[in-house]
């Protein structure tokens, strides 16, 4: 946009694509690439960031923001020359280095669009440009890298070309935690096409499990030629006293190894040396370079015969573009063609989250993957506007994370509706957690007029943190992670799960009868905020939800014709209509310990028919009571 900090960054059509100038010299710049099978990668203008699939499984070694310009272990492909000079095609050698900020840098440019990514750099020195172009397929669980080489001078040069791909090939926390020991787990092979990582177990302290994953990083020239060597160990690539930035085997063109062979107990690197030729004055060539994590040996058959020429890559990447310019279906028309171009990455985010969540990027490396439960319902509120055909059962299956006593499950699995249960015994509750599903169903029904979602029947979820947080149970914990009636699964309406959610909430209240913090990320950090904390803010917003399920549920009545919801006989407890007239923070309090006795083993089964019009004028005199003492006491 106009006006950006980062140098030299422009837009380039209406789609989003940008390319920037000497993207190096900006600090902290990665960028995002993904597929739709798992495979999630972060790269930096020189190549640099990580790739996963999981916590558990990472094909690169795991980076933070700091890592960025700390590391130097990223991908990277070198090209040997005749006259014994050596350059970085991705700019990440120490004499590139040395040369930074200096007339002699490389002249660089990235550019990029939706999960794909492309750097071009120039040596001026040997006349050498490079075009690196990376993406992952929709479909497939591989960073394809494709490098093209070619002489800009008047003479002809002879190049040996060498990609070099460090495979961490393990779980993040080995990071630190028994990393020397997970890499003598490495079983390491060299193919025809490449070198594959297959650790014999998934090792730390809470267990070893057996492991049948493989790493791995293949390649090919444009005509699907493999490699002729390979340097498949940390040590036999870098060399005695070599490094990532001046490996001893590229500038002494050391032999390696062929096709066949095997290692243990080494840290990894795809190191794979394609053969000398001769690049004319003016002409190009391309390899392929794959990069990725399979859980059989078909899987990776599969890769090598997909993506082993130039065409094939072409195909895919225009297959990739394709379908996420589909996915990002919103156009956006201000006059300024800028901000216009930037509303399209504004739309793409909500992808992006599901995807990445919030620990897999370098500037998101909290949590162990997955996303939170305001993430949930926040992004059904984008994809309303760029997947209305999906929201639906997004919403009703994110019900299914409700507890019954109005908390809700903060470890969320892949897939749809799919809550796991706390095995850590931590029982964080967020009191805004209930807040967010009644308005992103409130916008659903107001664009689609689909009361009768509110009929939908959901399962509660159910694990061994009991009484909104307040006490671990793991006798309580049953194999579907469900709260039961009798011995058969309970399953309430989306009405019955808003109501649950907010008639819990609005009866916490701490000593001013104002609603309980409990825990909170905007400030965790205030002394004893999770025991004494009160949230004004918060109470009035609840107090706003307790009008609007109110309008809800009469325009409910109104449009189907149904008086009647039918209601877990414990709910009756929070919803008597004296709750609404005065109660008081005792009175609340004592309400929701009586509730929460009674939800907190198996309910009775037993439901009770209730007007729609005596739950809402009961919501409604509890939001004017709450609004009053509100309004009397905090300023």
């Amino acid at each position: 946009m106009k006006g950006n900090y980062i140098r030299g960054f422009e837009f380039t059509d209406r789609e989003g694509s940008f390319r920037i100038r000497r993207a190096e010299n900006n600090s902290y710049l990665y960028f995002p690439i993904a597929g739709e099978k798992g495979l999630k990668s972060s790269l930096t203008p020189n190549l640099g960031g990580d790739s996963m699939i999981s916590q558990e499984s990472f094909l690169l070694e795991p980076v933070s923001v700091e890592n960025l310009h700390n590391n130097k272990n990223g991908r990277n492909f070198w090209v040997y020359m005749d006259n014994g000079e050596v350059w970085s095609a991705v700019g990440n050698s120490a004499e590139q280095e040395s040369r930074k900020f200096t007339a002699d840098q490389d002249e660089s440019q990235v550019s990029a669009g939706f999960m794909w990514h492309r750097t071009s750099r120039t040596d001026k020195k040997t006349g050498l440009t490079a075009e690196t172009l990376s993406f992952v397929p929709v479909d497939f669980n591989a960073e394809i890298l494709v490098v093209t080489l070619r002489n800009e001078t008047d003479r002809d040069k002879e190049i040996t070309p060498t990609a070099a791909i460090p495979i961490f090939g393990r779980s993040a926390d080995n990071l630190r935690d028994h990393r020397n020991v997970t890499s003598m787990l490495h079983r390491i092979t060299t193919t025809k096409e490449g070198v594959l990582v297959t650790p014999t177990m998934s090792f730390d302290e809470k267990g070893h499990r057996f492991n049948h994953r493989t790493y791995y990083v293949l390649g090919s020239d444009q005509a699907g030629n493999p490699p002729v060597r390979f340097f498949p160990t940390v040590e036999s690539f870098l060399g005695e006293g070599g490094s990532f930035l001046k490996p001893r085997s590229v500038y002494r063109q050391e032999t390696g190894c062929g096709a066949g062979e095997t290692f243990a107990g080494k840290e990894a690197v795809g190191g794979l040396q394609f053969a000398g030729r001769t690049l004319k004055a003016g002409e190009e060539v391309s390899y392929i370079v794959l990069l990725g994590i399979a859980d059989s040996e078909e899987e990776i058959a599969e890769g090598i015969r997909r993506y082993r020429t130039l065409t094939q890559v072409q195909e895919a990447l225009r297959e990739t573009k394709d379908y996420w310019l589909r996915k990002v279906n919103i156009d956006v028309r201000t006059g300024d063609e800028d901000f216009d171009a930037y509303m399209k990455w504004i739309a793409f985010q909500p992808f992006l989250r599901r995807i990445y969540g919030c620990s897999f990027l370098p500037y998101h490396d909290y949590g162990r993957g997955g996303r939170g439960w305001r993430d949930l319902w926040q992004d059904c509120l984008s994809l309303l506007f760029m997947e209305p055909g999906e929201v639906r059962n997004m919403i009703v299956a994110n019900f299914g994370g409700v507890r019954m006593d109005g908390t809700n499950a903060t470890i969320i699995g892949d897939g749809l509706g799919n809550f796991i249960a706390d095995r850590n015994g931590i029982p964080r509750v967020w009191m805004d957690h209930a807040f967010w599903p009644l308005r992103t169903l409130m916008l659903y029904i107001d664009q689609t007029g689909d009361y009768g979602i509110l009929d939908e029947k959901v399962p509660y979820f159910r694990d061994a943190i009991l009484r909104r947080g307040n006490r671990i149970d793991k006798t309580a914990e049953n194999p579907e992670n469900k709260h039961l009636a009798g011995q058969q699964v309970y399953e309430g309406t989306v009405a019955e799960h808003l109501l649950v959610q907010l008639l819990a909430a609005v009866h916490e209240v701490g000593a001013h009868g104002v609603l309980k913090l409990r825990g909170a990320d905007w400030n965790d950090a205030l002394d004893m905020a999770s025991q004494n904390g009160e949230s004004a803010a918060f109470s009035y917003a609840y107090c706003g939800n307790l009008f609007l399920l109110a309008q809800l549920l009469e325009e409910y009545a109104e449009k189907t014709g149904k008086q009647e919801l039918s209601l877990a006989k414990e709910l009756r407890i929070l919803l008597d209509v004296e709750a609404g007239t005065g109660a008081g923070g005792e009175e609340k309090t004592r309400r929701l310990e009586a509730y929460l006795d009674a939800v907190e083993g198996n309910l009775s089964g037993e439901e009770i028919l209730t007007k729609v019009s005596e739950i809402s004028e009961t919501l409604t005199a509890m939001g004017e009571d709450f609004r009053r003492h509100l309004g009397q006491q905090e300023w």
